[in-house]
């Protein structure tokens, strides 16, 4: 059927304006966290291939790419090879002025792979910023509970109702396990330290790897309850000595 020009263009732009919101509702209904299978980083937590905001439609090179793409930023130098944009977020650390048992030294911001893992998970960067190209659909953020922090504090981002990170840990605190105590099926504690630090991924396996996460968690390294198949507050005591 041929329409006359006028009708037509409206019915175009109606198509593209519904498109455009039906893309929109998809953005925000993605990024949605569930818990770990512990089979790998396919069909895991982390694996945004089916995004609507990922236009390469892989897995890794959201993190991660083989080449650099010659950016200004030069992402790479964060590690890792490193391909999404970071914060640039100023935080709010957890010190001591929040715990008189706190003896080992906090970095002034956030350092090693728990920058990495803030680029994402501070909600100041949107899940689709990385790459030479930045999908113009919109904007997908990471929301609810797996948003750290989800509080500003005089503009920065407080981490202080959070676990330290970027913190040393130093297994002869009379309140620490020496780092030679096994991290569930990790290794040892110091086989999950970034430089002699405790960061995020210390706790969680961003790869969601076999033998590494503990499956229908999130994403942890030991279990935290019997139902998961380990004690109560398990991983908390792999650390602490209490």
């Amino acid at each position: 059927m041929k329409f006359p020009r006028r009708l037509y263009t409206t019915l175009c732009t109606a198509t593209v304006v519904t498109l455009a919101v039906f893309g929109l509702v998809l953005i925000a209904g993605s990024g949605t966290a569930k818990a770990g299978s512990a089979t790998g980083i396919s069909g895991s937590t982390h694996d945004f291939s089916g995004d609507v905001w990922n236009f390469t439609g892989e897995i890794c090179r959201t993190c991660h790419t083989p080449h650099d793409k010659a950016r200004a930023a030069q992402l790479y130098l964060n590690g890792l090879l490193w391909n999404h944009q970071v914060s640039s977020a100023t935080y709010t650390m957890y010190n001591s002025v929040w715990s008189d048992t706190l003896d080992n030294t906090v970095s002034a911001q956030p350092d090693g792979i728990a920058k990495l893992c803030l680029s994402c998970h501070d909600g100041t960067v949107g899940l689709n910023q990385f790459d030479a190209a930045i999908d113009a659909v919109g904007t997908d953020f990471v929301g609810g509970s797996f948003q750290i922090p989800a509080f500003a504090d005089g503009g920065n981002r407080d981490l202080r109702g959070t676990h330290p990170i970027s913190i040393a840990y130093n297994g002869t605190d009379t309140g620490l396990n020496p780092d030679s105590t096994a991290m569930g099926t990790s290794g040892t504690i110091a086989d999950v330290l970034d430089k002699g630090k405790v960061q995020c991924h210390s706790c969680h396996d961003v790869h969601d790897e076999a033998g590494e996460a503990v499956a229908a968690t999130q994403l942890l390294r030991v279990a935290q309850t019997a139902a998961q198949g380990g004690t109560a507050s398990g991983l908390c005591l792999t650390c602490h000595n209490k």
